[in-house]
């Protein structure tokens, strides 16, 4: 959704660093395919973004940056424990960072337990090195 419905091939690596601290190789991005239509994650990009704004996810908002991200929690079947979620990306104008918070055995919701991690997760990368 953040990467206008292009799916990316995964890494781990972002970059090599020898020990005089130069650059030894870095990761090359490379596309997959694609997932939806460029039209269509815009608009869920912005529905995502309303969830943050006004909806389950206020808990993730950062002042100053625009973040779009979708709660999630699901029952376990023992009584009081869920298991909880938050996806999340930002800056939705030009997006850098995309996450994904899973909390297991939680007493709360996606919005209430996964999303406030999220947000600090994004704090720290957006702030960067």
């Amino acid at each position: 959704v953040a990467n206008r419905g292009v799916v990316m091939q995964p890494h781990v690596v972002e970059r090599v660093v020898g020990p005089d601290g130069k650059t030894v190789t870095r990761t090359r991005r490379h596309a997959l395919g694609r997932t939806m239509s460029a039209h269509n994650a815009l608009e869920l990009g912005g529905a995502m973004e309303a969830v943050v704004q006004a909806g389950t996810g206020t808990s993730a908002q950062i002042p100053g940056v625009r973040v779009a991200g979708k709660t999630g929690t699901a029952e376990t079947g023992r009584a009081g424990l869920n298991q909880t979620a938050f996806i999340a990306f930002a800056p939705v104008e030009a997006p850098r960072v995309a996450i994904a918070v899973m909390l297991e055995n939680q007493r709360g919701t996606g919005g209430s337990t996964a999303a406030p991690i999220a947000k600090q997760v994004l704090q720290a990368l957006l702030r960067g090195p």
